[in-house]
């Protein structure tokens, strides 16, 4: 479709943008392009066609496309948050199990999505690491409830620490080894989760 061409479906997304957040609509679909065509299709110009705002909004609530990105990182810590949260109360069998199957459903659902979360961590925004640490809070907490009464507070919150940044390291060989096909990538991380499964239980 011609971005200048005025459609019924862009009428109606203009027509939210005055009623509704616009910071919102940007990042829902950022999320929809990045899902539907990868990272290479995330342009400003493409972002605010999906929205029906004009390129120049795009630049009011975020001073450039890096700027936009970190938010979209932030919302995806959020969204892992929310799915370990839910799925610790929903589960009974315990905050390792619970909360390690919804950060690698996380992983195999939304890889380019997860992959630039990490990327935004790593440029040292403060607002990203403070999404991730909502995230690492929630799985921290699960897993504590785990160890209670098995080892020491500040034990348990380490080895808590410590299977976070397990995931971290699974999910990196995973999405590396996954580059060339999602199968050996997902071969990965179940054999890693193994490895890590047996030694908490021999611990």
């Amino acid at each position: 479709m011609r971005i200048g061409v005025v459609t019924p479906a862009r009428l109606a997304r203009r027509g939210a943008y005055h009623v509704g957040n616009v910071r919102t609509q940007l990042l829902a679909a950022a999320r929809d392009i990045l899902a539907e065509s990868g990272r290479g299709a995330l342009s400003l110009r493409a972002i605010a066609e999906r929205a029906g705002v004009a390129p120049g909004t795009v630049y009011y609530h975020y001073v450039d496309k890096a700027a936009l990105l970190a938010g979209l990182a932030v919302d995806g810590f959020r969204q892992l948050a929310e799915a370990m949260r839910e799925a610790y109360a929903a589960d009974s069998g315990g905050g390792l199990r619970s909360t390690g199957a919804a950060y690698l459903n996380f992983l195999r659902d939304k890889r380019e999505l997860y992959e630039l979360m990490y990327e935004a961590r790593d440029t040292g925004r403060e607002d990203v690491a403070a999404a991730e640490g909502e995230a690492i809070a929630v799985s921290r907490g699960a897993i504590m409830a785990d160890f209670k009464g098995l080892y020491p507070e500040d034990m348990a919150q380490d080895m808590a620490e410590a299977i976070w940044a397990w995931g971290r390291g699974i999910a990196a060989v995973g999405l590396a080894r996954g580059a060339d096909g999602a199968d050996r990538g997902d071969e990965a991380v179940q054999a890693a989760v193994r490895g890590l499964t047996a030694l908490i239980a021999r611990a």
